[in-house]
């Protein structure tokens, strides 16, 4: 469990730091009718395969986790790899801050040193970072989508613990996912804040919970 101890900080990236402005259910609904094809799954879906597959690219994670849903579905699986290349990745530069996530990075920073531990490839996620201006605020970033092995595996995790010489006692992990940021955090041994912007089902109970990135003005390990 943390404490007010607590030297250090890993963020996720997406989905807790920024977001497009265009959501994952405008372009999954703009892939369907792309590919001609019937929806027959939607976000919760697609987020819940992502934890479960992993590939060396997101055009074949992508059709991992809809060919995925096909099969558990009786749907033919032809229909699922169109829709996951009819799918569009949304510009890594047209990004924006939560609400509340740059001065929850100025306030976190202030007391404690931050660590990046996303599941992206290093190319797409520095860009997103380099749009934001917010490459230099982390004392170490983990590109987990980078190297095969990506949350909730609890590798990215140890990595991260690794280059900044700590034990998981001295960190917390925040993250939007229970599946993945949850999970891999606790899985390493970190305890985790989870940001429920979207209701989740799963077996995975947060150490910490948060609404919104505004909460961490007053960081909950330091109640």
């Amino acid at each position: 469990m943390s404490s007010p101890d607590t030297s250090t900080v890993f963020l996720d990236l997406d989905e807790t730091i920024c977001e497009h402005p265009r959501s994952t259910a405008d372009r999954l609904a703009d892939a369907f009718d792309a590919a001609g094809v019937e929806p027959f799954f939607d976000v919760p879906d697609f987020r819940r395969w992502l934890a479960r597959v992993t590939a060396d690219s997101t055009v074949e994670l992508r059709e991992e986790c809809f060919t995925g849903i096909a099969d558990e579905q009786g749907r033919d699986p032809a229909d699922a790899l169109a829709v996951a290349r009819a799918y569009e990745d949304p510009d890594p530069t047209a990004v924006e801050f939560l609400p509340g996530a740059e001065s929850a990075l100025d306030a976190l920073a202030a007391s404690h040193d931050l660590a990046l531990v996303t599941n992206g490839d290093r190319e797409t996620q520095r860009a997103k970072l380099d749009a934001l201006g917010i490459a230099d605020r982390f004392a170490a970033r983990t590109y987990a989508g980078s190297t095969g092995v990506v949350k909730p595996d609890p590798e990215p995790f140890h990595r991260t613990l690794s280059a900044l010489d700590i034990e998981a006692s001295e960190a917390v992990h925040i993250g939007n996912s229970l599946r993945s940021d949850v999970a891999g955090a606790q899985a390493a041994g970190l305890a985790a804040v989870w940001l429920a912007r979207v209701e989740e089902d799963g077996d995975h109970v947060p150490e910490y919970r948060i609404d919104s990135m505004h909460d961490l003005r007053t960081p909950p390990w330091t109640n």
